[in-house]
C-alpha cells in the first residue's frame, strides 16, 4: 500500500531497502549511496549478509537511510525467514521506504531473478512493484556497450522493467567517487516515489481505520488534513 505525506517537493528524507538475490553487490551498493564503506563487502563463498542491517548517513543534502537484506534465495534462511528478515527491513525503514532497488548483478540474470520481483510481491504486497527499480551492479562490464542495447537484447529484462516501476540505474561500485551515479539514482527514486510516496505493508484494521479517518478530512471542520497525517505517521511508526 501507497501513502504520500504531503510536502512540496521531494522528501529530504529517503529510505532505500536493497533486495535481490545473494553475492550480487547490494552490499557495495549500500556502500556507494552513501559514499563510504558501511557495509562488510568483503569477497566470500558464503553471504555476508544473514540478517537485515541498517546504515544512514547525509548524502547530497539528504538524510540517507540504507538496508541491506539477506539475499531473497539465501540457502542458508528458508523462505519463511526471508520473509521475516523483508518485514523487519520495513521496521527499519519505517514508516516506510521510498524505493526497493532490486538488484541484479550484470550478465547474471538467472531464472530465480526473473522471479524475484514476484517474490517480493508473495512476501510484502502486490503494491511493491510501483516502489520497485532494477540497479544493476558491475557496471563497469558494459565497456563501451550503451545499457538500452543491453536491455533490449533481453526480452527477460524488458519484462521485468515493465512489471515494476520501469525505472532503473547501473552502478559501478568500484568507483564510489563517481557521485553522479547515485545523483541519478535519487533523481530516478524521487520520479518512483513521486516525491514522498512510501510503502507500508499494514494491517487490515490498520488499513480500515486509515480509510475512515481520511473520509473525515471532508466531514469533519476540526480535524485537519495534517492532524490526520501525522496519525497516520504514529500509527505507521508504532504499530507495524
Amino acid at each position: 500500500m501507497s501513502w504520500k505525506i504531503p510536502g512540496k517537493g521531494c522528501s529530504s528524507d529517503l529510505r532505500v531497502v536493497l533486495v535481490g538475490q545473494e553475492r550480487v553487490g547490494k552490499s557495495s551498493a549500500g556502500n556507494t549511496i552513501l559514499g563510504k564503506k558501511e557495509f562488510d563487502c568483503k569477497f566470500s563463498s558464503s553471504p555476508l549478509t544473514l540478517s537485515c542491517e541498517k546504515r544512514e548517513g547525509d548524502v547530497q543534502g539528504r538524510r540517507v537511510s540504507v538496508v541491506d537484506t539477506p539475499g531473497l534465495f539465501s540457502s542458508q534462511l528458508s523462505e519463511e525467514q526471508v520473509k521475516t528478515q523483508l518485514e523487519e527491513a520495513l521496521k527499519l525503514s519505517s514508516p516506510g521506504p521510498h524505493v526497493f532497488l532490486l538488484t541484479i548483478q550484470l550478465g547474471r540474470f538467472t531464472e530465480q531473478e526473473q522471479k524475484g520481483l514476484k517474490t517480493l510481491e508473495k512476501m510484502l504486497s502486490p503494491d511493491v512493484s510501483e516502489h520497485t527499480m532494477v540497479l544493476f551492479t558491475y557496471g563497469d562490464r558494459l565497456e563501451d556497450m550503451d545499457m538500452d542495447q543491453f536491455i533490449r537484447e533481453d526480452k527477460n529484462l524488458q519484462e521485468l522493467l515493465k512489471n515494476c516501476s520501469g525505472q532503473y540505474q547501473v552502478f559501478n561500485n568500484k568507483n564510489m567517487e563517481d557521485r553522479d551515479q547515485v545523483k541519478e539514482l535519487f533523481v530516478k527514486i524521487d520520479s518512483v516515489s513521486q516525491g514522498g510516496r512510501l510503502f507500508y505493508k499494514t494491517r487490515p484494521w490498520l488499513l480500515n481505520l486509515m480509510i475512515r479517518a481520511r473520509r473525515m478530512i471532508y466531514h469533519s471542520h476540526w480535524w485537519s488534513f495534517n492532524t490526520i497525517c501525522n496519525l497516520f505517521r504514529w500509527l505507521l511508526r508504532h504499530m507495524m
